[in-house]
């Protein structure tokens, strides 16, 4: 399935969200990002202001991050606790590996942890990302360390991923 980049107006009161969530990012200023149910897809959306440059105002910006599988939510929980999170003697990754990937539903979804901004990418490498300024690549999203554990982020996944695990959703 085929999405279009979501606006910005569109999201505070989008009908298919089943999740929103702020995070404070270091200038003082709140991120504000969606997680929408669209058909079979989790599609994750963000928007935030954009700083005043070159004497322009701020303005506010976003868009779709990234489009998944509604399965994927669940291997993306699964990747961080039990490939990240373990040691290899435990059936995680090998101390040297930094990503995962496999196919879910027909599409390669990968899972890297990164460092500087401590987090976990989550990609999607068979979609290409909606870009604004004109960039390529895969869809890929940054969800930071804090963002996941200490404002509790990864615990609502869990709940989303139950929800959608049992048919609710």
């Amino acid at each position: 399935m085929k999405f279009e980049n979501l606006r910005v107006d569109e999201l505070d009161n989008n009908p298919d969200t089943v999740l929103n969530f702020k995070s404070l990012r270091s200038n003082g200023k709140y991120r504000f990002f969606y997680l929408l149910l669209q058909h079979d897809y989790l599609v994750l959306a963000s928007k935030g202001i954009f700083p005043s440059i070159n004497g322009k105002p701020e303005r506010v910006t976003g868009g779709t991050d990234i489009e998944i599988p509604k399965s994927g939510l669940q291997w993306f929980i699964n990747a961080i606790e039990q490939k990240f999170m373990r040691t290899e003697a435990e059936g995680g990754l090998k101390r040297e590996e930094l990503t995962f990937s496999e196919v879910i539903d027909g599409e390669k979804l990968v899972t890297s942890r990164w460092f500087g901004t401590s987090g976990y990418a989550l990609a999607n490498a068979s979609r290409n990302l909606h870009s604004n300024f004109g960039g390529e690549g895969q869809q890929e999203f940054c969800f930071t360390d804090k963002m996941l554990f200490d404002e509790g982020l990864l615990d609502n996944l869990k709940v989303i991923a139950q929800k959608i695990d049992r048919g609710e959703l």
